[in-house]
């Protein structure tokens, strides 16, 4: 498993952090940090799309505490799809480990 992409987006920015590669697929770990000295909440989203649908969110909201972690593991993406990432501060790292292959 690599780092395939990381990103910090800004507050209540939704930032597309990782893209599977065309005629590949991916299976994914995200790793979401609160590096800030406040609470945080956060959003996951996977869609093909240029924005996510309402029903695209896999976590909406989720509670991080000061250095407080969130991970979610084994996401399997086809071609194409992407992982959107949205905080309402601007101090959650985001970081997408995992494996992609020929489709």
């Amino acid at each position: 498993m690599s780092l395939l992409a990381s990103s910090r987006p800004a507050a209540a920015q939704t930032v597309a952090v990782y893209t599977v590669p065309t005629q590949r697929r991916a299976t994914i770990n995200i790793n979401c940090c609160n590096v800030g000295a406040s609470s945080a909440r956060v959003r996951l989203a996977v869609s093909a799309d240029a924005t996510p649908a309402d029903a695209q969110w896999i976590e909406w909201d989720a509670a991080l505490d000061p250095s407080g972690v969130l991970e979610r593991t084994g996401i399997v993406l086809s071609a194409g799809q992407k992982l959107f990432a949205r905080s309402d501060t601007g101090a959650v790292n985001v970081a997408v480990w995992g494996i992609e292959e020929i489709a």
